[in-house]
């Protein structure tokens, strides 16, 4: 039997925790899948310092703008039709990000700024609409409304002026919006706390969506060599140590963060999604990495500007995931040590970083046979503290 709903409903914060991602949120997350593979595709090759950085500006500020309508879900979702209607007006924006995402610092600007700036009205305006219902939540909107407008007006002056200023500008305006939140963390305190289940689902699906990316890159990389008729031992052996890659860290992460929420206060959940916001886009770089480097199976020696993109998106991811780590709510029989793993992950994330940009020449199967072992080291402790003996005596995951 159908039950009846309110078909419009006012914003009111929600409180209860246990909640599961809803069809709605998983269709709207579909479209940062195009964004994230086509702002990727720009560092295929043998992309300058400049690509670089512009791919970490652009990649942070989509990343930004899926988190700011996380967060208004995880706060405000009534299941009404309001919220269709909202998801919809921000999917538009979004998608034109998609559009114009590669050179949307140069050739493309004025469209993806555009559609940056469109993206967040859509989130302010929904979080002023919040505001008018729910007097708790005003300080926390005025706030976000006067963020926005510092923001939009660096990316305003922006427009017209030199390649190098418009880029120092947009850098500018992203990092306003990024710590518009640490300017918020007395308000949100009387806020109910961040939820333990959906929040950090939210984010095990976009970690889900970025590691994508290694089985697009292992997939991309061997179509390139089979059409160029380039398929050699090598690219061969190439292949499966690239999605043991993939694997590898999807293990880590989902093995020792995904499975326990961040603390409840405010500050640790901030922490939590800024380290988020470092792991994603890592772990992107390094699918990037591993397209390369099997592309460069067809020249039989691996550039040294592959060798540091992927050694470099693994060892940050590994290193961010050890931050990450800290942030987490502890149980009191939890298995792991609160500063071994930690610890342990960046000695060996600094460990991939050594030997990917020290002036050592390595070529492909090696160095991805490297990878993989220093990320089963992390996988095998992750096995020996999820699977392991219950009190009882039967044996199980913990």
């Amino acid at each position: 039997m159908l039950t009846s709903r309110v078909w419009w409903r006012s914003p009111q914060l929600r409180a209860d925790d246990e909640r599961s991602v809803g069809w709605l949120e998983l269709f709207f997350d579909l479209v940062f899948v195009v964004v994230i593979s086509r702002l990727a595709h720009q560092l295929i090759g043998e992309p300058s310092l400049r690509l670089v950085v512009e791919f970490l500006a652009q990649f942070v500020a989509v990343f930004w703008i899926w988190n700011a309508f996380t967060y208004y879900s995880e706060r405000f979702e009534s299941g009404g039709i309001e919220d269709r209607l909202f998801v919809f007006l921000a999917l538009v924006p979004v998608a034109a990000l998609a559009v114009f995402a590669d050179g949307g610092l140069n050739e493309q600007y004025l469209e993806f700024a555009i559609a940056y700036l469109a993206a967040r009205v859509v989130f302010v305006s929904g979080c002023l609409r919040a505001a008018r219902h729910v007097p708790a939540f005003r300080p926390v909107a005025v706030r976000f409304l006067v963020g926005f407008a510092v923001m939009a007006s660096l990316i305003l002056v922006s427009l017209g002026r030199s390649a190098d200023t418009r880029l120092a500008l947009w850098i500018a305006a992203v990092v306003v919006d990024v710590a518009v939140p640490a300017f918020t963390v007395r308000q949100q305190a009387v806020l109910p706390p961040i939820s333990a289940d959906k929040f950090p689902e939210r984010f095990g699906l976009f970690t889900i969506i970025v590691l994508g990316e290694s089985i697009i890159g292992v997939i991309s990389g061997f179509s390139e060599l089979s059409d160029d008729g380039n398929l050699s031992g090598s690219a061969w052996a190439a292949g499966p140590l690239g999605l043991a890659i993939g694997f590898g860290l999807w293990w880590v992460y989902f093995d020792f963060i995904a499975r326990r929420p961040p603390r409840s206060r405010f500050t640790a959940a901030l922490a939590w999604v800024y380290l988020h916001m470092a792991t994603v886009t890592t772990i992107t770089m390094a699918g990037v990495g591993i397209f390369n480097a099997i592309a460069d199976t067809a020249s039989g020696g691996l550039r040294p500007s592959s060798q540091r993109m992927l050694t470099g998106g693994v060892g940050l991811a590994l290193v961010s995931i050890a931050l990450l780590e800290t942030t987490l709510h502890r149980r009191q029989d939890e298995p792991t040590n609160a500063l071994v793993g930690p610890a342990r992950k960046l000695a060996v994330g600094g460990a991939v970083l050594v030997i990917g940009w020290a002036p050592i020449v390595w070529s492909t199967v090696p160095l991805l046979a490297a990878l993989v072992t220093a990320l089963a080291v992390e996988a095998a402790f992750g096995v020996a503290t999820s699977y392991r003996r219950s009190p009882t005596g039967s044996t199980g995951r913990w």
